[in-house]
């Protein structure tokens, strides 16, 4: 999962070159860092217009060679949240988090590229204090998932 402009972007490429290199599913969270891989992969970023509406989670989008594209840190948050609680894959309804959950739980290992970018909107004292600095929200999502799901979370910053 990649989510996060690098710290440098000098470093897109190599974010954008390891994205393509790595084997498994893959997916995108943020709409910076989609945009960077779709610039530097040259591949088209789509907005899935048919897929059901949810107040509380933005959309997702679709990418080649990619399994999943959503939002940043409010789907990661979300997502956060269903890892929490009792999950049930909801099928072809699921919301972007739900999707990034189920992809995540039918994963053995869960390898998370971490863009240290400060993020602007991040900083305003009216954003929701739920939605945590992304390595916030990644660790405690690597926690859970080796915790409460045995999975292997393995995490890289860029």
């Amino acid at each position: 999962m990649l989510t996060g402009p690098p710290f440098s972007r000098s470093r897109d490429e190599q974010m954008a070159m390891m994205a393509v290199s790595t084997r498994g599913r893959k997916v995108i969270c943020g709409g910076t860092t989609s945009n960077i891989i779709s610039r530097r992969l040259n591949r088209t970023l789509l907005n899935d217009m048919n897929q059901p509406r949810d107040v509380k989670v933005p959309p997702y989008s679709r990418m080649e060679g990619f399994e999943l594209v959503t939002e940043g840190a409010l789907t990661l948050s979300a997502a956060l949240r269903l890892f929490e609680e009792v999950f049930a894959p909801q099928g072809s309804n699921a919301n972007a988090a739900a999707r990034l959950v189920a992809l995540l739980l039918d994963s053995d290992i869960v390898n998370f590229a971490v863009g240290t970018s400060v993020n602007e909107a991040h900083q305003d004292p009216n954003f929701p204090v739920e939605l945590d600095l992304r390595r916030n929200i990644v660790k405690c999502m690597a926690k859970v998932l080796e915790s409460k799901y045995m999975k292997r979370a393995i995490i890289q910053y860029f």
